[in-house]
C-alpha cells in the first residue's frame, strides 16, 4: 500500500505528504521503542550500506579534531570495511582486529590497540558469514574506558530482530540496520545515533530529517 499508494513526499505540506508522514513518524515510533531509544535517535536511511557508511564517514569526520586512529575487524562486511579504505586515503589510520576460532574479537587484542586519539570503533555483532556473534557490550565498556573520544559503531544487520538490542544500556552510539533482513522493503534501513552524538552528512542539499 505504502509503495503503489501513499507513495507522497514525507516533507510535503499536501494531502499525500501528510499521509506518507505519518507512516514515518509511526515506524519511527516503533522502532525506537524496541531499541528504548528516542524517536530522534532514529534516521531512516536507504537501507544497511548508507548506515553503515553515514556512521564511519559522518562519525570519524565529526570527531577528526579528537585523532584519527580508526579500528575495525578483519572479518566487517563491506559496507564498513570499504568506508574504512576511504577514510584511510583521507589521512585516517585503520587498525584492523583479529578473531578467534569462532570469529569473536580478541579482547586482548582490542585492550591493545586502543589509544588516546582513537575515535571509531566499528564490529559487527551477528557475523554474516559464519553467524559469530560479539560480544558488543564487553567491547563498548573496553573502549569508552580506554579511548573515551572514540565512538563506537555495530553494524547489526544481521542481528536486529534475533536479539534485544538496547544501545543507550549496551553503550552504543552508533546502530545501522536493514530492513530487507526483517520482511520490510527493499531500500530502506536506519541508523541509530545516540543523540551525543554528532555526525556530518554525506548526502547534502535535500533537508529531510533534520538536514542529514
Amino acid at each position: 500500500k505504502v509503495l503503489m499508494e501513499d507513495y507522497g513526499n514525507p516533507s510535503s505540506l499536501h494531502t499525500m505528504g501528510v499521509v506518507a508522514e505519518r507512516y514515518i513518524k509511526e515506524a519511527k515510533e516503533r522502532i525506537a521503542k524496541t531499541l528504548k531509544a528516542d524517536e530522534k535517535e532514529i534516521l531512516f536511511t536507504s537501507g544497511g550500506t548508507e548506515s553503515d557508511n553515514l556512521a564511519l564517514i559522518g562519525g570519524a569526520l565529526a570527531n577528526k579534531r579528537n585523532g584519527n586512529h580508526i579500528i575495525i575487524t578483519s572479518v566487517e562486511h563491506a559496507a564498513v570495511s570499504q568506508p574504512a579504505l576511504y577514510l584511510q586515503e583521507q589521512g585516517f589510520e585503520i587498525t584492523y582486529l583479529p578473531v578467534d576460532a569462532q570469529g569473536r574479537v580478541k579482547m586482548s587484542a582490542l585492550e591493545a590497540v586502543l589509544r588516546p586519539d582513537t575515535i571509531m570503533v566499528s564490529t559487527m555483532l551477528v557475523n554474516n558469514e559464519v553467524g559469530a556473534v560479539m560480544p558488543v557490550e564487553e567491547i563498548a565498556k573496553m573502549v569508552h574506558e580506554k579511548s573515551p573520544k572514540a565512538l563506537y559503531h555495530v553494524d547489526a544487520i544481521q542481528g536486529f530482530g534475533k536479539y534485544h538490542i538496547y544501545p543507550k544500556r549496551m553503550g552504543i552510539d552508533l546502530l545501522a540496520v536493514s530492513g530487507h533482513k526483517i520482511h520490510g522493503p527493499k531500500g530502506v534501513g536506519f541508523l541509530y545515533i545516540n543523540e551525543k552524538v554528532k555526525i556530518i552528512p554525506q548526502i547534502l542539499g535535500g533537508g529531510q530529517q533534520s538536514g542529514m
